[in-house]
């Protein structure tokens, strides 16, 4: 018999078409196990619902007239919140992070005013005119039944 033709001259030449085959298919479901583990392991973002999320009410929509404004506590925190339209409400800082002092809402105008300080804020909290450049901090609101609540946001 000569060398070429032996049984291990076989096993010698390579991998043939099926043990490539067999080691494609494992090494494509290993792939697919890491992923899979790995969408598992990894932590995801919670899921926040405004509705479900610590809030704070402020009024029933009919007591709460469009141009109007209310403050609300939420702890130490005091929130000024403002009607600007039907179904259009905005909520910041009630307190003027420069001064302290009280924010109230100027309907004419459609400005949060600081009286200490004499700082206009528009809606969304930025400085509109004075000697500051520190915006206000906002909130979120929702409407549920009938009712204004504000929440983190």
């Amino acid at each position: 018999m000569s060398e070429s033709s032996s049984p291990t001259s076989e096993m010698r030449r390579g991998w043939g078409f099926t043990e490539i085959l067999f080691a494609g298919v494992i090494a494509a479901l290993a792939t697919c196990g890491g992923l899979v583990a790995g969408l598992y392991v990894l932590p995801r973002e919670p899921l926040v619902l405004p509705e479900l999320a610590p809030a704070v009410r402020v009024a029933d929509e009919r007591e709460f007239p469009v141009g109007s404004s209310r403050r609300v506590a939420w702890g130490e925190r005091l929130i000024l919140v403002v009607r600007a339209g039907e179904r259009r409400y905005y909520a910041v800082e009630g307190t003027s992070p420069l001064d302290g002092c009280i924010l109230e809402w100027d309907p004419e105008s459609s400005r949060v005013v600081s009286p200490c300080t004499y700082l206009l804020y528009d809606l969304h909290g930025n400085v509109v005119a004075g000697l500051s450049t520190v915006p206000l901090h906002r909130y979120a609101t929702f409407v549920r039944d009938g009712v204004v609540y504000v929440t983190e946001g």
